[in-house]
């Protein structure tokens, strides 16, 4: 499990710029694309994309270019998880945190190696700091 900040200092054209979910599924490459995806977002007053996203993902859930097809992924949702299956199986666990900051929760060491590559100031989680941010 990795941490690190959703706001950034990386030479934007306008200061600093979000990372949104839809730039955390490119950057998952053909990882990511096998996935199948379930949201739970738990901001009281989420933007109205997020209920379709919600509603797509209940039960089977939704496939990652469906996923990417809706505006949701593009936009801060402030506090939610995004968790992605393979087979039935939950693999990996993108959670954003107060709009603060990505955790990232997964067995897949190649994950957390690529988060780690375009995000380096991602710092190891602990599982009591997973558990508080839930």
């Amino acid at each position: 499990m990795v941490s690190f900040a959703a706001w950034r200092d990386d030479g934007a054209p306008h200061g600093r710029r979000y990372v949104t979910l839809a730039e955390l599924l490119v950057r998952l490459g053909s990882f990511g694309l096998g996935l199948v995806w379930k949201a739970r977002v738990f901001d009281g007053e989420p933007h109205p994309a997020f209920a379709p996203l919600a509603e797509a993902s209940a039960g089977r859930g939704i496939p990652t270019l469906e996923l990417l097809a809706t505006e949701a992924p593009y936009l801060q949702a402030v506090d939610a998880d995004f968790e992605g299956y393979a087979g039935g199986e939950l693999v990996l666990t993108l959670r954003e945190f107060d709009s603060g900051s990505w955790d990232v929760r997964t067995a897949e060491p190649w994950v957390l190696e690529e988060v780690r590559r375009h995000y380096p100031d991602a710092t190891p989680l602990t599982r009591a700091a997973w558990d508080s941010t839930n």
